[in-house]
């Protein structure tokens, strides 16, 4: 398998025409992209949309706001949310995570506030 790196700006896989491959003008890319970000703002969450590469950033709200950016990827042969896990050390480049399928944006939403949620002693 040859993997190649997509020009800056240009979202999805190499080879382009690939089925899971973001299309901003995609109903379904469109879709869930703006569920997981009701999602997240109904939890109390702030939601910024990128939807050039794909990705919704959650944000806490406080005086020392956290980010989690979760990004639309193929995963077993479906579109899923991958949460970015930046300069996690035990896990390879590029620092991704499967968390659910794509049109489960209440589940990974769930799973992102966890995530943003400090641990309690």
């Amino acid at each position: 398998m040859t993997v190649e790196t997509p020009p800056s700006g240009i979202p999805g896989l190499s080879a382009s025409g690939h089925r899971l491959d973001g299309d901003s003008s995609d109903p379904v890319w469109v879709r869930v992209l703006s569920g997981l970000t009701a999602e997240l703002r109904s939890c109390g969450l702030e939601a910024r949309v990128d939807g050039t590469i794909g990705a919704v950033d959650a944000i806490t709200r406080g005086p020392a706001p956290r980010v989690q950016k979760a990004v639309l990827r193929p995963h077993r042969g479906q579109l899923w949310w991958w949460l970015h896990c930046a300069a996690e050390p035990a896990l390879p480049p590029p620092h991704r995570t499967p968390l659910t399928p794509a049109v489960d944006t209440a589940d990974a939403a769930r799973r992102i506030v966890r995530v943003l949620t400090p641990c309690r002693d």
